[in-house]
C-alpha cells in the first residue's frame, strides 16, 4: 500500500470516527429552553414552583430565585409571570452556570477520541 492510499484510508476513518463521536458529544450540550429544565431543578420547581399562582406572586418568586442564583426556577417563574425577556435571560444564565460541567465532559470526550485515533494509527502502522 502506498502512502497516498494510507492517508486516504486514515482520512476516511477519521471522518467515520467523527461521525460516530458527534452524538456522544452533543448529547451533553444543554440548551436554554423554556420547556427543558435541568434534571436537578425539576424537583425544586415542583416544590417551590410557580405553577398555579398569579403573575404577581410568580414575579416575586422569580426575583427571589434569581437573587439566590436559581436561574432555571427564576426563568420558569418569569414565564408564568409573562416576562419572556427576563425568563430568557435567566435560562441563559443557567446554561452559562452549567457550562463548566459541559466543558469537562467535552474534554473527556475529546481525550477518548484522541486515544481511539492513537490506537487506529498504531493498528494501521503495522499493515
Amino acid at each position: 500500500m502506498n502512502t497516498q492510499t494510507r492517508r486516504s484510508i486514515a482520512r476516511g476513518l477519521l471522518i467515520v470516527l467523527c461521525l460516530w463521536s458527534s452524538p456522544a458529544i452533543l448529547q451533553n450540550v444543554r440548551t436554554a429552553a423554556a420547556d427543558n429544565p435541568a434534571p436537578g431543578a425539576t424537583a425544586a420547581i415542583r416544590q417551590t414552583g410557580c405553577r398555579g399562582i398569579d403573575s404577581k406572586l410568580a414575579r416575586e418568586r422569580a426575583d427571589a430565585a434569581a437573587r439566590k442564583s436559581q436561574y432555571r426556577l427564576a426563568g420558569q417563574c418569569y414565564l408564568i409571570a409573562g416576562d419572556k425577556p427576563r425568563a430568557d435571560l435567566n435560562f441563559i444564565k443557567a446554561t452559562a452556570a452549567e457550562s463548566a460541567t459541559t466543558r469537562r465532559q467535552l474534554a473527556t470526550n475529546a481525550n477518548q477520541v484522541r486515544e481511539q485515533l492513537r490506537q487506529w494509527r498504531t493498528a494501521f502502522a503495522f499493515h
